[in-house]
């Protein structure tokens, strides 16, 4: 299931998103740095890698952190 999720993401990068600011991207992963969800390097909702699901414009967080 995780990789269709990421699939679908990425589409949707493709598509309609761009790349947040640097700063932006810092903020989101700051959020995702305490989170209960995370795991490793990657969100244990979605199975996202945290870096670039919080680098792109089209991506949110799943518990609507950012």
């Amino acid at each position: 299931m995780r990789p269709i999720r990421f699939a679908i993401a990425l589409f949707k990068y493709l598509l309609w998103g761009e790349e947040v600011t640097a700063d932006e991207k810092q903020a989101r992963l700051a959020v995702c740095e305490p989170c209960e969800f995370r795991e490793d390097k990657k969100c244990g909702i979605c199975g996202c890698y945290l870096k670039k699901k919080a680098s792109w414009s089209s991506e949110s967080c799943p518990k609507n952190k950012w």
